[in-house]
């Protein structure tokens, strides 16, 4: 019996070997294990954060690059991606992940204007400042690319509050209108949208099945309950997001661009 399996084609279409990415917000947790997952596919990863000791890290591990970089600077962004074109030799894929959740939520009434335009400073404007910056720059380039957005289940999905779920809303459609931007110049667009994700390292999720601890707040509360029913009964770990972001950043997704892709362990069937 013959076998029409060509495993080596099929690795090509996942070799990243010779690309440039950059990971904003790659100091930890989810965009620590996008880079962790872009280098191990074969990319240079400029990896980019307000914490430099922490990037820097990472940077060491995975064999790449580091900077500082608040995205929130419009000018720091667009100085970030022409030196890491310039230092790594192009920019291939840029990978927004930067973003603040924690202490930026709660009922409307106590949200207050500073929460709300320090939040949407960072998971909206920086997400454009860097596409502006990284998109200027492959079309110069002249050789497409790939842009990945840090969306959320949130999304489509509320429950954590109306400055994150919102923010992350407009993320993705902010991905959609850049998709059909962009498209012309073969630059694929596209938003990954993280479920639960267990990013404490040094302290081991909560086991199967087992209740997040309540804390009386209603919103907090209700995000305990679904993680506690999430169908494939476990937290995510950041290389899940990793290898999802390595197929978007791969001729895997060659001809997938404007697309909401949830890695969530089944959250949204909830």
């Amino acid at each position: 019996m013959t076998s029409n399996r060509d495993l080596t084609g099929a690795i090509a279409w996942i070799d990243l070997t010779g690309k440039v990415a950059h990971v904003t917000g790659g100091a930890k947790g989810i965009g620590k294990g996008i880079a962790t997952a872009l280098a191990m596919a074969g990319a240079r990863v400029m990896v980019s954060d307000v914490n430099l000791e922490g990037a820097q890290a990472v940077a060491a591990e995975i064999g790449g690059a580091a900077m500082a970089l608040d995205v929130t600077d419009r000018a720091a962004v667009d100085e970030a991606m022409t030196q890491t074109a310039e230092e790594l030799g192009s920019l291939d894929i840029l990978v927004n992940n930067a973003g603040v959740y924690i202490g930026y939520g709660g009922p409307v009434e106590q949200i207050t204007d500073d929460m709300w335009k320090t939040l949407w400073s960072v998971n909206v404007d920086g997400v454009f400042y860097c596409c502006r910056a990284a998109a200027t720059i492959m079309k110069a380039q002249g050789k497409g690319g790939r842009i990945i957005n840090l969306a959320s289940t949130q999304t489509v999905s509320p429950g954590v509050g109306v400055t994150y779920d919102g923010s992350k809303a407009a993320v993705a459609q902010m991905t959609k209108a850049l998709a059909l931007e962009l498209a012309p110049h073969q630059i694929n667009v596209n938003a990954l949208a993280p479920g639960p994700t267990w990013v404490n390292e040094g302290n081991p999720p909560p086991v199967d099945g087992q209740t997040p601890v309540k804390t009386g707040d209603p919103l907090s509360d209700t995000v305990a309950d679904r993680i506690a029913r999430l169908p494939l009964g476990h937290w995510g770990d950041p290389m899940e997001q990793g290898k999802a972001a390595v197929f978007l950043a791969s001729d895997m997704s060659a001809f997938v661009t404007g697309i909401y892709l949830p890695v969530d362990g089944g959250w949204l069937t909830l």
